[in-house]
């Protein structure tokens, strides 16, 4: 890896952290997905209170009266914790987090009592607990990077990767606010890139207990992470690293074993308590359908579709300001016909393809199945589950960054596609911006009225001049990365005169065993090259 490269990487890693900074800053309180729940629990927890069983945790009554549908009073009027806890009265309305484990809500909990919660300012102490989940989402472009350039063996592509998370607005709204699934984000993400490090043909034990434990992250946090498990142990056992059937199925153990030890009791014991490792903290509700009529499998289809994409690229707010339905249909029916497209080249590195997309499909599995289970019983169906995709962001990059590949063999088709990328990601960010702002502070118009900037300005916890330095800082960090990545992405390194002088050529995998499987056409019969690759990258 050049320095040019490291410091693309670490620019674009800064911009990412900025731009959730900047999300976590602007946001109001509690109007992150689920934020209300998140940040409820933690409180319970930090007055010293149990781990309720799943239905019997109750929203703290003071807590729920701050969740206005609109705009917070201005930032001098909020009180303490302890002035809206009270006497800790709690509302019948139950709050679904205990069906998770407590691990997420304990660090959280520690978090708030170094900001001396009950004396402090209420949003003052969550925007805390938003800094703590930016700083854990902090590694994700940096992994999501490295998965990809050892899975392709490109830097290029690697780079332009990591500045498409820029491109989906719902993880920065996520990753900016209190929420349980930040911390299984990155162990999703970290534990894809020691997966393909694995499938790629790293026979190090450190790297098969190092994926055990990533797994472990994400299963002590919440059942979501157990999606992981499927794809983990199939990239260890259909890895090509020389250890052998019967390495490769105990590598695959120690990689179940981890997990298993450390967080398997949990889910035992409340299989045994309730009969389900995951009990729902609802009553359960079903209602008959009328007479001549059933669940009509076209009808779910089209709820399906437009619910997880729109949660997945950008329901905004509490899952009320969706992006434009032309940019989030166009984004999803490119990313799947590239992905099918590029399973149909035979130059396409299937065995890497098919392992990442594991990932991303056993989370689709479960969420239509549970979506399909409302459906049928509940006559309706509300679909904003996409973040359970974000768990397997890096492995969908991975799988979309060798299709990509296969389908675009001229150099510089190559050069101009990650352009696009670096420079159509950040704009996606700022436009999501834009719409956060207009649905919190502009009634949903896109305007910047002087109401508008004086809601804001009042609504800030520190004020106006953390804003300023905010955006001052994205603009000129992320204007340096662009100029670096685009430097990055176009370089261009010697020609190769033969397949054996191919070392260095982006296609040179092709002429070289590299464990993730065979190739099927000679890289020197392309009519390209990829100058960027780098040899060491596997």
């Amino acid at each position: 890896m050049g320095r040019r490269e490291a410091t693309t990487v670490i620019g674009l890693t800064v911009v990412f952290g900025l731009v959730l900074t900047l999300w976590a800053y602007v946001n109001p309180s509690l109007h992150g997905p689920d934020e209300l729940a998140n940040v409820d629990a933690v409180i319970h927890l930090a007055m010293g209170q149990g781990w309720p069983p799943a239905g019997d945790l109750h929203y703290l009554q003071g807590l729920l009266a701050q969740n206005v549908p609109v705009h917070l009073p201005a930032a001098t009027d909020r009180p303490d914790f302890a002035t809206i806890v009270g006497d800790g009265s709690e509302n019948p309305l139950v709050n679904p987090m205990s069906q998770h484990p407590p691990t997420w809500f304990l660090v959280q909990a520690v978090v708030a009592h170094l900001l001396d919660f009950a004396g402090r300012r209420w949003d003052i102490v969550v925007l805390g607990m938003r800094l703590v989940d930016v700083a854990v989402m902090l590694p994700v472009p940096a992994l999501v990077w490295a998965s990809v350039r050892r899975a392709t063996g490109s830097p290029r592509t690697a780079v332009a990767a990591a500045a498409t998370l820029l491109a989906v607005p719902q993880v920065a709204q996520l990753g900016s606010s209190v929420s349980v699934w930040v911390p299984v984000i990155t162990a999703g993400v970290l534990a894809t890139w020691l997966a393909v490090r694995v499938l790629t043909g790293d026979r190090s034990w450190w790297t098969v207990l190092a994926l055990g434990g990533a797994l472990a992250v994400g299963t002590a946090v919440m059942a979501g992470g157990a999606i992981a498990v499927p794809f983990a142990l199939l990239a260890v056992v259909v890895a090509r690293n020389g250890s052998g059937p019967l390495g490769r199925l105990l590598r695959a153990l120690v990689v179940l074993a981890v997990p298993a030890v450390t967080t398997a009791w949990w889910y035992v014991a409340l299989a045994v308590q309730t009969g389900t490792p995951q009990p729902d903290p609802f009553p359960a509700v079903s209602r008959s359908w009328p007479a001549h009529e059933s669940p009509a499998p076209t009808q779910f289809a089209g709820a399906f579709w437009n619910g997880m994409s729109n949660s997945f690229w950008g329901l905004l707010g509490r899952y009320e300001w969706p992006l434009s339905a032309v940019l989030v249909d166009s984004f999803t029916v490119i990313a799947l016909a590239a992905l099918v497209w590029g399973l149909s080249r035979r130059t396409v590195d299937r065995r890497t393809v098919l392992v990442a997309a594991a990932f991303p499909v056993t989370a689709l599995v479960v969420v239509l199945a549970r979506d399909w289970a409302t459906y049928a019983s509940h006559l309706g169906v509300t679909v904003d589950q996409g973040r359970f995709l974000f768990p397997a962001l890096a492995a969908l990059l991975v799988a979309q960054a060798c299709a990509w590949r296969a389908l675009v063999e001229r150099d510089v088709v190559r050069v101009r596609l990650a352009r696009a990328a670096i420079v159509v990601a950040p704009l996606v960010a700022v436009a999501a911006l834009g719409l956060l702002y207009s649905g919190s502070y502009e009634e949903l118009v896109f305007r910047i009225s002087v109401a508008g900037r004086q809601t804001l300005f009042g609504s800030l916890p520190y004020g106006v001049r953390p804003l300023a330095a905010l955006v001052v800082a994205t603009a000129l960090v992320s204007l340096v990365t662009l100029v670096l990545a685009w430097g990055a992405v176009g370089r261009r390194g010697p020609q190769r005169a033969s397949t054996a002088s191919a070392v260095g050529a982006d296609d040179a995998d092709a002429a070289r065993p590299v464990g993730t499987g065979p190739q099927d056409v000679p890289g020197a019969d392309q009519p390209d090259h990829d100058p960027d690759h780098d040899n060491g990258a596997r």
